[in-house]
């Protein structure tokens, strides 16, 4: 669940680029705890347009490769990770983790991982009711 809603963050940006306000001013003025997200939605509205504000309901899964792309696009063009997430149009907490997984444990750390939890018990291997076959029986 979204802690701001779309309307919320488009409303916001319009604000801004109203000319009126300034960014921290919007923070005041909607009684926002820091200046940062609202910093975000501008980027990613000059970026990508309004229409990028709108929350996305799905979840999905990025490849290893795709994630050692925008680690090396990053490092290459020396550039920050909230530009580099709005190139890619991913969160910049994905482009974070994916860094700080990267600095830690190299390429392996940007593995899909299994979902779920561990069974707690290995599964017994089932009994063999079949008979073998004699060698007589085989020819």
């Amino acid at each position: 669940m979204t802690k701001y809603s779309s309307e919320f963050k488009v409303k916001l940006v319009n604000e801004y680029f109203d000319g009126q306000i300034s960014i921290l001013g919007l923070s005041k003025k909607y009684g926002m705890p820091s200046k940062s997200p609202i910093y975000y939605w501008v980027h990613e509205a000059e970026a990508n347009g309004l229409n990028y504000l709108i929350t996305k309901k799905s979840h999905k899964d990025y490849s290893q490769d795709f994630k050692l792309s925008v680690i090396e696009y990053y490092k290459l063009h020396k550039i920050s990770r909230l530009d580099t997430a709005i190139y890619f149009k991913i969160s910049p907490s994905q482009v974070n983790s994916w860094i700080y997984r990267y600095n830690h444990y190299g390429v392996i750390g940007l593995r899909r991982r299994p979902r779920g939890r561990r069974p707690l018990m290995a599964k017994k291997k089932k009994k063999q009711t079949r008979l073998n076959s004699t060698k007589e029986e085989k020819y």
